[in-house]
Formats: C-alpha cells, sequence, structure tokens
C-alpha cells in the first residue's frame, strides 16, 4: 500500500503534465521561449498537442511519422521519431502501473473497511507521504543546483546512449526547449508534494486515537 500511494502520487503529477492544459498553460507563461525559426504560435501549440497524444497512445504512429512542414518537408527527423517512439513506450508503462496501483488503493482501502485494518492502511499513507517528500525536495535541489545533470541524470537511466540529445534546430526541441521541462519537474514537485502533504495530515488524524479507543 505505501509503495502504490507513492506510483499513484507521483505518476499522478507526470500525468497531469501529458494534457494539453498544461501546454497550453507553459506556452502562455510570460517568460516561455518564442520560436524564432518559423513556427507560429498555433503551429506550435497544435504540434505539441499532437506530439502529447502520441505518447498517450491517441495518435497512430503512421500519422505522427507523416506530419510536415507547409513546404511538404518531415516536421520530425529519424532520431527525433526513433526517440518519440521510445519516450511512448516509456509513457504507456509509467501509465499502466498508475492504473494498477489506482485499483490496487482501492481494493485495498474497500478491504481494509471491511476486516477494520484502517489503521494499518493510514500508517501506510503516512510512511509513504515521508518518503515522497524527502524524494521531492531532492529532485527540486537537483533542479535548482543543477537541472543539465539531473536531466542528463535521468536519460541515462531511462535511454541508451546520446539518442535523445538533439539539434536547436530540430523540431523537439523548438516545441519543447529546456524551460518546458524545468517546469514539468517543478510541476511534478509542487503536485507530489502538496498531495503528500495532504496524506500525511489526513493520516495522522486518522491515526489520532478516539475516545473510544483510549
Amino acid at each position: 500500500m505505501s509503495i502504490a500511494f507513492c506510483l499513484v502520487i507521483i505518476l499522478g503529477g507526470i500525468r497531469l503534465c501529458l494534457t494539453h492544459f498544461f501546454i497550453n498553460l507553459e506556452y502562455r507563461t510570460l517568460d516561455f521561449p518564442t520560436d524564432t525559426s518559423g513556427f507560429s504560435d498555433q503551429e506550435r501549440q497544435t504540434y505539441a498537442y499532437v506530439s502529447v497524444d502520441y505518447l498517450l497512445g491517441k495518435i497512430l504512429e503512421e500519422e505522427y511519422q507523416h506530419l510536415s512542414f507547409s513546404n511538404g518537408e518531415p516536421l520530425f527527423n529519424q532520431r527525433e521519431l526513433s526517440h518519440m517512439r521510445d519516450v511512448r513506450d516509456l509513457t504507456l508503462i509509467a501509465l499502466n502501473i498508475w492504473y494498477v496501483c489506482l485499483l490496487i488503493l482501492i481494493a485495498g482501502i474497500l478491504l481494509a473497511l471491511k476486516l477494520e485494518w484502517q489503521r494499518e492502511v493510514w500508517h501506510a499513507g503516512r510512511s509513504a507521504s515521508l518518503v515522497i517528500l524527502f524524494m521531492i525536495v531532492a529532485i527540486l535541489l537537483g533542479v535548482a543546483v543543477s537541472f543539465d545533470e539531473l536531466f542528463t541524470a535521468f536519460h541515462s537511466i531511462f535511454f541508451e546512449g546520446d539518442t535523445w540529445l538533439f539539434y536547436p534546430s530540430d523540431a523537439l526541441i523548438r516545441l519543447f526547449p529546456t524551460p518546458f521541462w524545468v517546469n514539468v519537474f517543478i510541476a511534478v514537485g509542487i503536485f507530489s508534494l502538496t498531495c503528500s502533504f495532504l496524506l500525511y495530515f489526513f493520516c495522522r488524524r486518522m491515526l489520532v486515537p478516539t475516545k473510544k479507543e483510549a
């Protein structure tokens, strides 16, 4: 249950960033870098939406591969397409884990209510909230100290070699520049910290003995 609590909260923050709402919010941020290589704001937003939908499995591989500029040239080169395919596979695995953990939490809570194991659930939730707290604080410190090193370490864990490195002129970098990824880490951190604080204080309150128990 503790592991399920942790994964539901952290992966929930990631899922929040994989939405049109988050992209729209990012693109409307005043200090978000503009594209100086030819994308209009509408084109950039549309291609970013399609990219997120592709990661979620809503866009077919063939459809994504055939995206093109107005002059007919492919939007993404083979290196970009290969990386996005890897990211999509990782994203779908993470989302499946999230769904399973949600089911485990729901089933566990219902079972605990039936068998009167509520205190065990609250202990699990409180433990998970502390784990999340320390983990997210460490990640946010990494973002503040050296985001490039943190970003490189993240990719070295989940991807092989340097397949995730691109030129500034590549479409993926123009759609999702470095400040976008900084804000993704921060957004996941804020979401996870907020949820962990709420979970901690809720579980702590539920663990306070009632007059009947005392």
